[in-house]
């Protein structure tokens, strides 16, 4: 009786959102900079929902809230609460261009070759993105070839930590996804090859 009501329900779809919005709280504790798993949320979202508008309002909402918390709770915010920081959107549009490569990756098996890749080419849109951004829209770097150079240069340090937490999350997300569906057939996704 409980199978059956829980073939009514989209599980796999409902235990993806949960997981996501549980890990993206890993970007509230202390770590590394960029040290975080919203890049491997991202993948990993937009291969396992059969919606991929589920994707994009999963990766919003995890963002939003813990964007609330770590702009009101961990900085000293004094003067008011605060929603957004400074340039968020060259951040998000990051995470929704990430999306939208890894979800072209859903036919293709699921397999260290491609996560492989999808952490390789995220960690460089990411960096790119929200790098030129900030270039962009803070005025810190002079608007010119040797502005825009230095503060790529700048950012490298905290590239580092971006690509060892996608290569170190992305990995335990799938495997831990994998070896879920093999033990619980209400987890296996039809539209997945593993």
């Amino acid at each position: 009786m409980f199978e059956n009501k829980l073939n009514h329900i989209d599980i796999q779809s409902l235990f993806v959102g949960i997981a996501i919005l549980l890990i993206a709280f890993l970007r509230v504790i202390p770590h590394v900079y960029n040290f975080s798993p919203v890049i491997a949320l991202a993948i990993f979202g937009a291969i396992h929902f059969k919606k991929q508008v589920h994707a994009y309002l999963t990766i919003l909402l995890s963002l939003i809230v813990s964007d609330i918390i770590i702009n009101n709770f961990l900085y000293d915010s004094k003067n008011s609460f605060l929603f957004f920081y400074e340039g968020f959107y060259w951040q998000y549009f990051s995470y929704f261009l990430i999306i939208l490569m890894s979800s072209n990756f859903r036919k293709n098996k699921i397999g260290i070759k491609n996560v492989t890749f999808l952490c390789l080419s995220s960690t460089l849109i990411f960096f790119t993105v929200s790098n030129l951004g900030f270039w962009i829209s803070s005025g810190y770097y002079p608007y010119t070839i040797d502005g825009l150079t230095t503060a790529f240069i700048k950012a490298i340090p905290f590239y580092q930590g971006t690509l060892f937490g996608a290569f170190f999350y992305t990995p335990i997300l799938f495997g831990g996804y994998y070896l879920l569906q093999k033990s619980n057939r209400n987890f296996q996704s039809r539209h997945l090859i593993y």
